[in-house]
């Protein structure tokens, strides 16, 4: 058996949990209605008590939910150091007056620029990945140059004679 205190402020009652559930279904008692079971003390709301709360409509049984815990601001990204060194040394590898020294320093570039993107993958939180792909570019274009310029050389003893010739030894 129930009580309830109706839109007008008056307490009604005792009725049965049929009659509450009829009122529901009427439309006469809705979710926010004051309802005392028999033999309580205090008063609650009608979808505070589980055994009505789905026959009210608009509200669900009562579960209670962990609070959402909102994460804090992700930290910004940051740029791989190694990708970011693969992309200097090949763009030192293509100077031209690097050319003697370009497949080292194109190899040296080539390979930050593979372990660049390695960690990359590895880390989400890491970018730089086009400055891994660039540092490899370049180290493959000095590596190309270099042994061009070196088999250019060799094919034409001629051209380093001139050369050391026009330099004076």
């Amino acid at each position: 058996m129930y009580k309830i205190i109706g839109a007008d402020q008056k307490e009604y009652g005792p009725i049965s949990a049929d009659q509450l559930r009829q009122w529901i279904a009427e439309g006469r008692v809705n979710g926010s209605t004051q309802v005392q079971p028999e033999g309580a003390t205090g008063w609650k709301t009608v979808s505070e008590l589980p055994e009505f709360a789905v026959s009210v409509p608009g509200s669900a049984p009562s579960v209670p939910v962990a609070p959402i815990q909102m994460p804090g601001p992700r930290p910004a990204a940051k740029a791989n150091q190694v990708a970011v060194w693969s992309m200097i040394t090949g763009i030192i590898a293509i100077i031209p007056c690097c050319w003697a020294f370009g497949g080292v320093i194109g190899l040296i570039s080539i390979v930050l620029g593979i372990v660049g993107l390695s960690q990359i993958k590895q880390n989400s939180r890491q970018t730089g990945s086009g400055f891994a792909i660039a540092g490899i570019v370049m180290g493959i274009l000095s590596l190309l140059i270099t042994v061009a310029i070196w088999l250019t050389l060799a094919a034409f003893p001629q051209i380093m004679t001139n050369f050391q010739n026009s330099f004076g030894q």
